[in-house]
């Protein structure tokens, strides 16, 4: 019994002293009906920090019901100053045989792509990030949640 209670509390003090990075992290619920090209899967981090190195990650929640083997997402982020920025992600899903990559149980599965390391946020202030699919289907069926992770880079 003690040895169960003793995991438990190093295990739960595992998980939050990994969390200590994090700077924002949210994620976006695509509707049941499927992720239409329109809809915009938004999130707005505040930046009070210009000196540390960050690691931004994207986050996915896709069902066995994806049938395909990689999302292709575009990504504009606006600075607080208003410049605009876009890029063109491909985040693997599932490897040629169609395993699913990530990590899930049943027919649920969560991937994380780092998409940039070690990057600082030049200026302060709210910068907008949004993520538009950039897939064929429309809508894109078997992606439950898209997310934004960004925590303080550990270099």
């Amino acid at each position: 019994m003690k040895r169960v209670v003793m995991a438990g509390i190093v295990v739960a003090f595992m998980l939050v002293a990994c969390d200590r990075q994090k700077i924002y992290e949210n994620d976006f619920r695509i509707p049941e009906t499927g992720w239409k090209q329109s809809e915009m899967a938004s999130f707005e981090v505040n930046v009070t920090d210009t000196a540390s190195l960050c690691n931004v990650y994207i986050n996915v929640r896709n069902t066995s019901q994806y049938k395909w083997m990689e999302l292709w997402l575009f990504v504009n982020v606006r600075t607080p100053s208003g410049i605009q920025q876009r890029d063109t992600v491909k985040i693997g899903i599932a490897d040629e045989r169609g395993k699913w990559l990530g990590n899930g149980l049943g027919s649920k599965f969560d991937n994380s792509l780092l998409w940039q390391h070690n990057v600082r946020f030049p200026e302060t202030g709210a910068y907008t990030f949004e993520y538009e699919q950039g897939m064929r289907d429309e809508p894109l069926l078997g992606v439950d949640d898209i997310g934004l992770r960004v925590e303080k880079s550990l270099k």
